[in-house]
């Protein structure tokens, strides 16, 4: 065998092993993405944050995400079916709701509503990173989902799963 076809051989098994790595680090990388925007099981109290001791429901998005609006539009169509939203503020007798805008409350925390301690719990499972649905403490998502009807359809599992199906919206 002359050095030619061997030094191809080694040249083809290099290329391969190559590939094979650049494989296997993609599938890592999505795989980490996937596990983060995923929902996940949390243990926060959440206790107090609504005065009547409901259920309470977080959604942090800010100004310059580019992916919040899908979500903050289905939080509140999603939460709008158990209750009212006007001027910030959700009424309901099933849950507690916020819709949080992070830059804003950096920016002045009294002109948004929000419970004091919901700052904490955007620093405890957030990363940095919005938009954050957090469900009574029970669940929460970091990142956007892939459509309105997927976003409508998992806040509304969530809702449901926090509130035990107890609402004619969960059956």
């Amino acid at each position: 065998m002359s050095a030619k076809p061997k030094y191809i051989l080694y040249v083809y098994a290099g290329l391969l092993a190559a590939i094979v790595v650049v494989i296997i680090v993609t599938l890592l990388q999505i795989s980490s993405l996937d596990n983060l925007y995923a929902f996940h099981r949390a243990y926060i109290n959440m206790s107090g944050f609504c005065s009547a001791g409901e259920p309470t429901l977080l959604m942090f998005y800010g100004n310059s995400c580019k992916t919040c609006g899908l979500e903050l539009s289905s939080f509140i169509n999603t939460t709008s079916l158990f209750g009212i939203w006007q001027n910030q503020r959700f009424y309901s007798s099933y849950f507690c709701a916020y819709a949080i805008n992070i830059t804003q409350y950096d920016i002045n925390q009294s002109s948004v509503f929000a419970p004091p301690e919901s700052a904490s719990v955007f620093q405890q499972v957030s990363d940095n990173k919005i938009p954050l649905l957090v469900f009574n403490g029970e669940y929460y998502k970091i990142g956007g989902f892939t459509s309105a009807s997927t976003a409508n359809s998992d806040i509304l599992e969530y809702t449901c799963k926090v509130i035990n199906q107890s609402a004619p919206q969960c059956r």
